[in-house]
């Protein structure tokens, strides 16, 4: 197993650990979700230092989606402004903007992944993508964007593209997936 399949591997088992802990406390299994964003942007800047001198551009796309996927969560604002401010703010555009960067990065990355495939299966995996996540994104939809990570995460494994950061679909599959059981199972 590569330091980053550990990595990837240790941040599920916490996420795991913690709801099951939620779970015997309290009797409903409850991930974390609202620090799905900074455990993308955590694991993104780990794999960024340990793969420095590989390929820059694929790792800057992920750590600048990190941050943007960071500071589109209202979650990340609470810390910085005080309730009264926070009101006013919520108001603004700023975390809507950002979102917005998130999913044009992801789009972009997944477009690139795309071009660098070259078997048939994984290319067509990924154009699936690429419809439901903008579907996903266009209808809010959870599903379509857990069924989008998920065809990308396939996709990924089948062919190799921008690897280690390959491994960063997979977390976000499964990120959208304990966000997406959360609320199904506590619904």
């Amino acid at each position: 197993m590569t330091r980053e399949a550990r990595a990837l591997f240790l941040s599920m088992l916490t996420l795991v650990v913690y709801a099951v802990s939620i779970f015997i406390s309290q009797g409903s299994f409850i991930f974390p979700f609202p620090l799905n964003e900074f455990i993308f942007l955590g694991i993104s800047a780990q794999f960024f230092w340990w793969n420095r001198l590989g390929n820059k551009w694929a790792g800057s796309i992920a750590i600048v989606a990190g941050i943007c996927a960071v500071l589109s969560k209202q979650f990340f604002w609470t810390f910085l402004y005080s309730t009264e401010a926070m009101e006013f703010f919520m108001d603004s555009l700023i975390t809507d903007y950002c979102l917005l960067a998130f999913y044009v990065l992801v789009l972009i990355g997944a477009i690139a992944t795309m071009i660098r495939q070259k078997k048939g299966i994984a290319l067509l995996l990924s154009a699936f993508f690429v419809m439901a996540f903008i579907s996903g994104v266009f209808y809010n939809h959870a599903l379509l964007l857990l069924l989008g990570y998920g065809f990308m995460s396939v996709s990924t494994q089948l062919s190799k593209a921008f690897a280690p950061y390959h491994l960063l679909w997979i977390l976000l599959f499964i990120l959208k997936l304990t966000e997406w059981l959360t609320f199904f199972l506590n619904s």
